[in-house]
């Protein structure tokens, strides 16, 4: 990342905005503005806290899925044994920010409100990673479940995606 085609976006952010962040979460210190990347993801990590909390239980599998660049970590959020269909969850933060931790309140709410089994993907990030790394890991682990369905006790045959950023 190049410190010249970062904007000053918190340098953007109203009085009024800064006062609602801060009073949402107001032990948490400041963004890192001109932090490293490993610190923005920690801070990031951080702040996602808030965003967790409460989030419905239900049967939680990790695995190592096998690509070309490795394995890649993915976390099944099953709210049923029979599930109608199973939908694979992108985290958000640009391909730069975020993993499964970050994002494990709104995979399990989608798979609580759907009733359909929720992957979850933790593609390596950049710049670690460089364009396409990421999209073929998260086209490696869709392939791997399809091809290990039944192994897995997932429904393949009705499959969805979802994610933000």
């Amino acid at each position: 990342m190049k410190p010249e085609n970062k904007l000053p976006v918190l340098d953007l952010i109203s009085a009024e905005m800064k006062t609602v962040v801060n009073t949402l979460q107001p032990d948490l210190p400041p963004w890192p503005a001109t932090g490293t990347i490993a610190e923005q993801r920690q801070y990031y990590t951080l702040e996602r806290r808030f965003w967790n909390a409460g989030a419905p239980e239900m049967a939680t599998r990790a695995y190592m899925v096998p690509t070309k660049y490795g394995q890649v970590e993915t976390r099944l959020f099953c709210p049923q044994p029979d599930s109608p269909a199973t939908l694979f969850y992108l985290h958000g933060g640009g391909f730069i920010l975020g993993n499964l931790d970050t994002h494990d309140r709104i995979m399990r709410l989608l798979a609580s409100y759907s009733q359909c089994t929720v992957i979850g993907i933790d593609y390596t990030l950049s710049p670690e990673a460089r364009f396409p790394q990421a999209i073929e890991e998260i086209v490696a682990a869709c392939c791997y479940f399809h091809q290990q369905a039944e192994d897995y006790q997932i429904n393949m045959s009705r499959i969805g995606f979802a994610g933000d950023s």
